[in-house]
């Protein structure tokens, strides 16, 4: 039996609302023929044809100004009105994962363990990508932050490689994630932009360790610091073994 808080049911669940949501936006910003804004538009157009028959009374042509300015209004207050259209969606979604779970889908789905990661870049399901974008688009315009995802992978060849999932990334908590064997002890530094513009150096301490085990470390100047940052320019290594001694990944948190 299945259950939603389960990633593959959620998985699906996530794609469907993105591609709603993708849907209700591309109607909102083209004037295609059938979506909402091209029959605003053409109504505002038939009324607007009104005023310049002969025979038009004062009042009458006053009275259809109001009007088409009243339609004009509601073509322009179309998107910001429905941007936010799924937002109790998501407040259910929510509290459904804080009823049976005891978190919210965000912090349930921490990437950590393979029952609780989900794929929201779509790496892992390429044929849904856009629907998984899209999903973080609306959850970032409703919530005001991003969902838990993969933004950089430093690899075995020394690179810090984007995830590719950054569109629109507006900054946020950054978490480092260790997961193979260091082999000897070091220290990783990062060059990070704050989503202000200015920039902030933070250095970690790793101890040698064996295996796969994985750890988890906040980026941030200080113990609970709550800065957001929107670019990790740059990564200074040293002491750790080569290979995947030396990689990790950056992550939402």
């Amino acid at each position: 039996m299945s259950f939603v808080y389960q990633a593959g049911v959620f998985t699906s669940y996530a794609i469907n609302l993105g591609l709603a949501d993708k849907q209700l936006q591309n109607q909102l910003l083209t004037t295609q023929a059938g979506t909402a804004a091209s029959l605003n538009r053409l109504n505002r157009t038939i009324v607007s044809n009104t005023i310049t028959p002969s025979g038009n009374t004062d009042s009458n042509y006053d009275a259809t100004l109001v009007l088409t300015q009243g339609l004009r209004n509601t073509e322009d207050t179309l998107v910001s009105n429905l941007d936010l259209f799924y937002t109790n969606t998501l407040y259910s979604t929510d509290t459904y994962f804080q009823s049976v779970v005891g978190f919210s889908f965000r912090d349930y789905f921490d990437s950590k363990t393979t029952d609780r990661t989900l794929d929201y870049t779509g790496a892992s399901y390429a044929n849904s990508a856009i629907g998984l974008s899209n999903f973080r688009d609306l959850y970032r315009r409703v919530y005001g932050q991003e969902l838990i995802y993969r933004v950089y992978d430093y690899n075995t060849s020394g690179n810090l490689v984007s995830t590719g999932a950054t569109y629109d990334f507006p900054g946020s908590l950054l978490e480092f994630r260790k997961y193979f064997s260091t082999g000897t002890a070091g220290t990783i530094s990062f060059n990070l932009t704050r989503t202000d513009g200015g920039t902030d150096t933070v250095s970690i301490g790793i101890g040698a360790f064996a295996g796969t085990a994985g750890s988890y470390v906040n980026l941030e100047t200080t113990s609970g610091s709550i800065t957001r940052y929107s670019a990790v320019e740059a990564v200074t290594i040293s002491g750790l073994s080569t290979g995947t001694g030396r990689t990790f990944e950056i992550w939402t948190r």
